[in-house]
């Protein structure tokens, strides 16, 4: 296998390539422009090229160079606006983070009952996952591979946002909505069944609402709520 070590390496740089080429437009990146408050120009140049070049390759196997390649920029000029790649991790997954942690207070904020509630967050959710699968892919991926000052900043929002629809569940459990053994298991139940970003095509034959019905029923029945209807 040793002797035909350069033609597979060949084809994964070729193939990193045309993948790097095809994601280079920043709303084929991030649909919802999460990054689009990101200042200056050239520092949001940086981020979506970075997002792009580590979901090509790996946050590991990318280099410097690599991202200023996607960016149409010199390496040099990346050093501009970031220290090292890790900086550019940490930054698309600390806005990432935070998103989802306002974008789920909000909806909590509104005061819904619990299975209304539940079942907002859900299609939310999925429907964020889904449509940042790009974004979302990398950062659950490479962002453990941080250091550990940002890493434990990086924790702590995955942590709110397990609190936050925790409080859903047990909300719901307190006024008979629910019924589950373990609530910190079942949240995390939730939140992995509406992360769809792993597997989802946006060429299925099935669209992202049908697919967000079908979630909030499953979780629904797996939490124990038993319809009126």
């Amino acid at each position: 296998m040793t002797s035909h070590g350069a033609e597979p390496e060949d084809f994964m740089e070729l193939a990193a390539r045309r993948r790097m080429s095809f994601q280079r437009s920043p709303a084929a990146v991030s649909p919802r422009g999460l990054f689009d408050d990101v200042e200056p120009a050239g520092r949001f140049r940086f981020l979506v090229a970075a997002v792009v070049a580590f979901s090509g390759r790996g946050f590991h196997a990318t280099t410097t160079r690599d991202i200023a390649t996607v960016a149409e920029a010199s390496p040099a000029s990346l050093y501009t606006y970031y220290d090292t790649k890790s900086e550019l991790l940490h930054e698309m997954s600390a806005i990432t983070f935070r998103y989802v942690i306002d974008m789920l207070r909000e909806i909590v904020d509104r005061g819904a009952p619990p299975v209304e509630t539940i079942s907002v967050i859900v299609r939310e959710y999925l429907r964020f996952h889904a449509e940042e699968k790009i974004v979302v892919l990398v950062v659950n991926r490479d962002y453990r591979a941080l250091g550990l000052s940002q890493l434990a900043e990086l924790l702590g929002m995955a942590d709110e946002i397990h609190q936050i629809v925790e409080s859903v569940v047990r909300a719901g459990i307190e006024q008979g909505d629910f019924s589950v053994p373990d609530v910190h298991t079942a949240t995390r139940a939730v939140l992995r069944l509406a992360d769809v970003s792993p597997w989802f095509n946006e060429r299925s034959s099935r669209t992202i609402d049908e697919l967000a019905d079908h979630h909030v029923g499953l979780i629904l029945q797996m939490l124990g709520h038993v319809s009126a209807d």
